[in-house]
């Protein structure tokens, strides 16, 4: 992680999120601690695990449970949401191929 010393080091003190690197405000209820008590905030390991489909601890790399960390109804839509996203992105990126092969078939079975 980033020092004022010019030397980034690999030791995360307990008032730091795991994956900002911002610390925690005085008393807040933003903070999660995970199985494997490192301790991050709600918006930053939604966003690293929905976001960047990433299901372990950005520190340790230990495997982290979704439906541990938050079992509200709001991360179900967020997870749903991302999978949309993961399908439009699909989409989007397999589409010069789709065409291609559409045009080939209409081509190819003389249906224009």
């Amino acid at each position: 992680y980033y020092s004022d010393t010019g030397i980034p080091k690999k030791y995360l003190s307990d008032n730091v999120c795991a994956v900002c690197g911002d610390d925690f405000m005085p008393q807040s209820d933003d903070q999660l601690i995970l199985e494997c008590n490192h301790k991050v905030h709600h918006n930053c390991i939604k966003g690293w695990m929905i976001v960047g489909k990433k299901q372990t601890c950005p520190y340790c790399k230990e495997k982290i449970d979704l439906r541990k960390i938050a079992p509200s109804p709001w991360l179900s839509q967020d997870v749903a949401f991302g999978a949309l996203l993961d399908g439009l992105r699909y989409l989007v990126a397999w589409q010069p191929l789709i065409i291609l092969t559409a045009q080939s078939l209409i081509t190819m079975f003389h249906l224009h």
